[in-house]
């Protein structure tokens, strides 16, 4: 799957990154991420607490299962995407990645009206992993009519 630019464009904005993942029995868990960066057209790469989510990142070394949904909190323009994801250490430009992305995302939910204490719960930077996902399939999930429709095309917009 190729994802067009306006999708890794998107995934590089300060926008709220939940993983989905499941464990052999089905039953999901998520993550929220740190930071996220497209390495090319197929393959996005996420940061994570491993402290603060541990079955899902148990989940991901199990099977590699992921679902990742960006979604921008001013509009709520979302994308989903799915794959299989392995796991690896971080480095420090990852680490400098995950700082500016809590920077600006905090910057962002202030924009909004949003006090820090509120936003820092899921922003932990304990234990930092990386999921790179080998992307299969991509959604736009904007509330609206193009909810659930694949975003195949490098034309499709998330505006719903």
């Amino acid at each position: 799957m190729r994802l067009s630019d306006e999708i890794l464009d998107f995934i590089a904005s300060p926008v709220m990154i939940i993983v989905g993942t499941r464990d052999q029995a089905n039953r999901p868990s998520i993550a929220r991420a740190v930071g996220a960066r497209a390495i090319n057209e197929e393959i996005v790469e996420v940061i994570v607490s491993a402290w603060q989510w541990p079955e899902a990142m148990d989940n991901l070394a199990a099977n590699g299962q992921a679902a990742v949904t960006f979604a921008r909190p001013a509009d709520y323009v979302s994308y989903q995407l799915k794959g299989s994801a392995q796991l690896r250490a971080v480095d420090s430009s990852d680490l400098e990645l995950s700082r500016r992305y809590r920077a600006d995302i905090y910057a962002l939910f202030g924009g909004l009206g949003l006090r820090p204490e509120l936003v820092s719960p899921w922003l932990a930077d304990r234990e930092l992993t990386v999921a790179r996902l080998h992307v299969r399939e991509a959604y736009i999930q904007t509330p609206g009519p193009k909810a659930g429709t694949a975003a195949d095309s490098p034309t499709e917009t998330g505006a719903g």
